[in-house]
């Protein structure tokens, strides 16, 4: 029989935000910082493989509770056990239009197992918070105090755990509905292990279950991440002439966008989130992108590449693309188609490059600096889904936070130098494996190593 969870607490303190997160359901109910958004009653089951764990009750927030708990000192209730006046109080009609949002949760507490206790630490323990408390202490049922809003400002973490302390709630758990971390559900969970041994093992495969899920989820954003930059190393636009256009310019940048921009839907969907929990920029591509122009100088600058410092082949268009085009002479054309004779290992995207300067068209690249800047904006992006709770309200705009050092820029210029010239890759579809291939190796570890784990 699954364990019936009674989520409770003051008004717009994050109850349904609980439930979206722990369902990675972003669509269950209504979050906003209105007070009072959920009026009624409402239950959601927690599966695994097709078996109900949990039962979720989320519940109207307490709107008066110093009222309600001061009609437990009048006659003829003052009289009456807890229990007694629980079952008594919501009987009273002379009191049901007052308290019609509380008689909604003191209905639900005979019912459930365990109530979870919403805390929003941004707010110092009010009187009419620790009413509550008392209220549901009543139904002599197991509480867990859930600290929501843990990065909030100001805090009364400490506070509030002294309050806890003194009605010997110590078994608190962190739970913080914007920024999530897997090891706070794990410790809920565990938490609820200790009060229902029965569950024991039906709780442990939840959690088992959940952490396989987040590795998955966070492998799949990972290889999305390294198709996209496998695919943006190795296209080349051909230009029709040794000078590109501007329209050449335009449609290789476009290009690129594109692809980021199909990696950020790709991670949307991975981690259930909408267009809406990412800030994007509107252009005529697909109507959206990001709030950084990846070819502006200035984009590349904030990441900490100086397009000065990453060797580029030939004249530079923009910050971020190369030309693979100049003015070779016959006698170089003969010596590189020499080379080219021999067997030189180039791999065949830099020969075709040379086949086209022979021909004198000049064929457009990313260099290594925009690739370097689609590695970095990409891993913080994966970082912050990963951690976003489905009651984040602030769209995710790049904050830059980790600069690759110049040592990095020296390793990811080799690397994606080398990438470059694998064109035959160009033509990989994302729903395929990745090969194996050392260059491949190279490129997931530097992924994984800027992607969080946690």
């Amino acid at each position: 029989m699954a364990i019936s969870l009674l989520i409770v607490g003051h008004a717009n303190t994050g109850k349904t935000s609980l439930i979206r997160t722990l369902m990675r359901d972003r669509r269950f109910g209504e979050v906003d910082n209105r007070s009072g958004t959920t009026r009624h009653v409402e239950e959601i089951p927690l599966s695994v493989k097709g078996e109900t764990l949990l039962r979720l009750i989320d519940t109207p927030g307490f709107e008066d509770s110093m009222g309600l708990w001061q009609t437990r000192r009048m006659a003829p209730y003052d009289q009456q056990t807890n229990q007694q006046w629980l079952e008594q109080i919501i009987t009273d009609g002379a009191l049901t239009e007052h308290f019609d949002q509380e008689f909604k949760i003191l209905n639900q507490l005979p019912q459930c197992d365990i109530t979870l206790y919403l805390i929003d630490l941004r707010q110092a323990p009010l009187e009419k918070y620790l009413n509550e408390l008392d209220i549901l202490a009543c139904a002599n049922k197991p509480i867990v105090p859930i600290l929501n809003f843990c990065n909030g400002e100001p805090s009364h973490l400490d506070t509030w755990k002294q309050c806890l302390a003194e009605r010997q709630l110590h078994a608190h758990v962190r739970y913080d509905t914007v920024a999530f971390y897997f090891a706070d559900e794990r410790k809920l969970y565990q938490t609820l292990q200790s009060l229902s041994p029965d569950h024991y093992d039906a709780l442990q495969s939840l959690i088992s279950q959940r952490q396989q899920d987040a590795q998955q989820r966070l492998q799949r954003a990972q290889n999305q991440l390294a198709s996209t930059l496998i695919s943006c190393a190795t296209y080349q636009h051909l230009c029709a002439s040794a000078k590109p256009s501007p329209q050449d310019q335009l449609e290789f940048e476009s290009k690129i966008r594109i692809q980021e921009e199909h990696f950020i839907q790709q991670c949307l969907a991975i981690y259930d989130f909408q267009p809406s929990d990412v800030a994007l920029q509107n252009l005529d591509i697909d109507g959206h992108q990001w709030e950084q122009d990846l070819f502006d100088a200035q984009t590349l600058k904030s990441w900490g590449i100086q397009t000065t410092t990453v060797a580029a082949t030939g004249a530079a268009i923009g910050a971020g693309i190369d030309i693979l085009s100049a003015g070779l002479t016959l006698g170089t054309a003969t010596t590189l188609g020499a080379l080219l004779g021999a067997g030189w290992q180039t791999g065949q995207s830099f020969k075709a490059s040379l086949v086209n300067k022979l021909r004198n068209r000049a064929v457009l690249a990313a260099n290594s600096g925009t690739l370097i800047a689609l590695l970095y904006r990409g891993t913080e992006l994966i970082n912050h889904l990963h951690h976003r709770g489905h009651a984040a309200q602030v769209a995710f705009q790049t904050k830059n936070e980790v600069i690759p050092s110049k040592e990095d820029i020296g390793r990811l210029d080799k690397l994606f130098k080398k990438l470059a010239q694998r064109t035959e890759w160009q033509a990989l579809d994302e729903t395929d494996p990745l090969p194996r291939h050392e260059l491949i190796e190279s490129l997931t570890k530097e992924i994984s190593h800027l992607s969080t784990k946690n």
